[in-house]
């Protein structure tokens, strides 16, 4: 069977779910707006000084610019944003933040035992802190410290590995990870198609947008200067580096880049990452949530398919669900149907519908995207350019929100020259791997998207995956093999 055959059969697919268009802003942020629009931030005009300059204005850009004060209140810092904050990804994301337990083998494979495992535990130790931050600045942020389930939505859907285990326990880290059978997995959320899991309890869901817009209220009040609507045109080098919007120039000590997917127009970052899109869906509130699932709890939900769906509950009991497929941005170039595509939209909806049939029939209110900078590895990294002025931390798709909590203090660090555990981290440094060169790029990142989705659908339906979409997979799987991350020297 010929590979457009496979993608036009999954698009010809009947099971069609009556989705809203894909809106330019997420629901997420749509609903902090309402809450609580914030004081305006004009764009930059003119010229401007500060001692940091920090670009993009979500989560990393934010975390940083909070780190960088709470080390040096008397730093003058300027945050620059394209759009306003939480309109990109950092407001579009699940909201899980989120340790990375399950992928524990992965990162030691990627970073080395010891630098994966502290890797992990700062990732995790950043899940507990954001409790005390919350309470700290008084953040309304409609966030429960409940943990996550890792579901197995099926027999052919693979837990982590005994290596995983191996690890935990041999860092004692053993309770972190506990494993589930199906009673235990439906006690938690009653999917019909859960056969098993894990359950960590270092996760909190909460309202991203409303994370991010609060960020920008703490900094606001400590004197932070943050310019909506600036986009960086460039960034010129040199002992004071000058950072060129449309209408003003900001000159500082040090400039840290943090735009996320968007870096991928500058020419060093072009093989850094990929590019792509992640689609979310929210349901009609559902005041019977707990008597129709069982799900009494605000403990996140993800099962373990290739491209897995992750959901959660809101707090007007809606489910918000992302996940099942994802679009590629050709180039970095992000802006049209790759942002509005119904298809990947649907995708989402229809995994809530296959996860808890007793949903059938529900109404989805709102559909969003968002883009995603992703590694090889997909683990986040931080690299300075010569002479220590020029910072940058990108690559943050992968691992959940806590990564951009941990890369705000590796960023700090970089920025003042400290070194501390936090530039000692095995992040820290250029991307470990290469992504291929465009334009062989996004042919070979999409069509292994295709044939991932491809290979879950068929395994939902008790069917081994076509011949095409696992020859595709061997070939990536050798390509990945060639090119993996073995830590740095």
């Amino acid at each position: 069977m010929r590979l457009s055959e496979v993608i036009g059969r999954r698009r010809r697919d009947p099971a069609r779910l009556d989705v809203p268009p894909v809106g330019r802003r997420s629901w997420w942020l749509e609903e902090a707006l309402r809450a609580d629009p914030g004081e305006p931030c004009p764009a930059a005009a003119g010229e401007l000084a500060a001692d940091v300059c920090i670009v993009g204005g979500g989560f990393a850009g934010l975390w940083t610019a909070y780190e960088l004060h709470e080390r040096d209140p008397d730093l003058g810092l300027v945050v620059v944003e394209a759009d306003i904050v939480g309109a990109g990804a950092s407001g579009a994301n699940g909201g899980f933040f989120s340790p990375s337990w399950t992928q524990l083998a992965g990162l030691c494979a990627a970073l080395g035992e010891e630098g994966g495992v502290a890797y992990a535990a700062a990732l995790a130790a950043a899940v507990d802190e954001l409790d005390g931050w919350i309470a700290r600045h008084a953040a309304r942020v409609d966030a429960w410290h409940e943990g996550i389930l890792y579901a197995r939505a099926g027999e052919w859907q693979p837990g982590p590995g005994a290596e995983t285990f191996r690890l935990l326990e041999a860092h004692g880290y053993a309770d972190r990870l506990r494993a589930v059978d199906a009673a235990g997995a439906r006690a938690i959320a009653d999917s019909p198609r859960f056969v098993g899991g894990v359950v960590t309890p270092d996760l909190t869901v909460l309202q991203p947008a409303k994370l991010a817009r609060e960020l920008r209220r703490v900094l606001l009040e400590r004197g932070v200067r943050i310019h909506e609507g600036t986009p960086m045109l460039r960034v010129e080098g040199g002992s004071r580096p000058r950072v060129v919007t449309p209408d003003g120039v900001v000159t500082a000590g040090a400039v840290v880049l943090t735009q996320g997917a968007w870096a991928a127009r500058q020419r060093h970052f072009r093989r850094a990452f990929a590019v792509c899109t992640d689609f979310m869906v929210v349901t009609e509130p559902i005041p019977d949530l707990e008597r129709r699932l069982g799900w009494g709890s605000h403990m996140g939900v993800a099962d373990l398919r290739e491209m897995l769906f992750y959901l959660r509950r809101t707090a007007d009991d809606r489910i918000a669900i992302g996940g099942g497929a994802m679009g590629i941005v050709p180039g970095g170039r992000i802006r049209g149907r790759v942002l509005t595509a119904p298809r990947l939209a649907r995708a989402a909806a229809r995994g809530l519908v296959w996860l808890f049939p007793q949903l059938e029939g529900v109404r989805f209110d709102a559909a969003w995207s968002g883009p995603m900078d992703i590694t090889g590895t997909a683990l986040p990294f931080f690299e300075s350019a010569p002479g220590g002025r020029v910072h940058a931390g990108l690559g943050f798709s992968g691992h959940g929100l806590t990564g951009t909590r941990v890369g705000g203090r590796i960023l700090a660090s970089l920025v003042l020259g400290v070194d501390d555990e936090w530039s000692r981290l095995p992040v820290v440094g250029p991307p470990l791997v290469q992504v291929p060169p465009e334009p062989l790029r996004w042919p070979l990142v999409q069509t292994t998207a295709w044939a991932h989705e491809a290979g879950d659908r068929a395994r939902e339906r008790g069917r081994r995956p076509d011949p095409v979409s696992r020859g595709v997979l061997a070939l990536y799987g050798r390509y990945a093999a060639r090119n993996s991350a073995t830590g740095r020297d």
